[in-house]
């Protein structure tokens, strides 16, 4: 009579604390986390200007945001500039507004 046995189950590593399963997501996001890039001052002006000149003509942007280690591209139209603050109010194809500092910009295209 043959053994029935669990398989590879018993192999698995001992997953069953969810601080432990929180600590590995939480060191596998630091990993893939990549470094701001550098940006002087002619592409942050280059930048403004593209953000400018698609508010000024409501053509589309897209935006490519550096947040937390992460990129993330946003493509809308510019619904407002706060040049106080220094911050783009983008208005996104899905109707939601995202509020873009302008620290946070590492690239812009217009979109004609």
């Amino acid at each position: 009579m043959p053994l029935k046995d669990r398989g590879k189950i018993k192999w698995q590593p001992a997953h069953f604390m969810p601080e432990h399963r929180a600590m590995l997501r939480k060191l596998e996001k630091e990993q893939m986390a990549q470094n701001k890039p550098l940006i002087d001052e002619y592409e942050l002006e280059e930048y403004e200007n593209k953000v400018h000149y698609a508010m000024e003509f409501a053509y589309p942007l897209k935006v490519k945001v550096w947040r937390e280690g992460f990129f993330c591209e946003y493509k809308g139209r510019v619904n407002r500039l706060d040049s106080i603050s220094r911050k783009i109010y983008l208005e996104l194809e899905s109707g939601e507004l995202e509020k873009i500092s302008f620290d946070e910009i590492a690239g812009a295209d217009v979109e004609e």
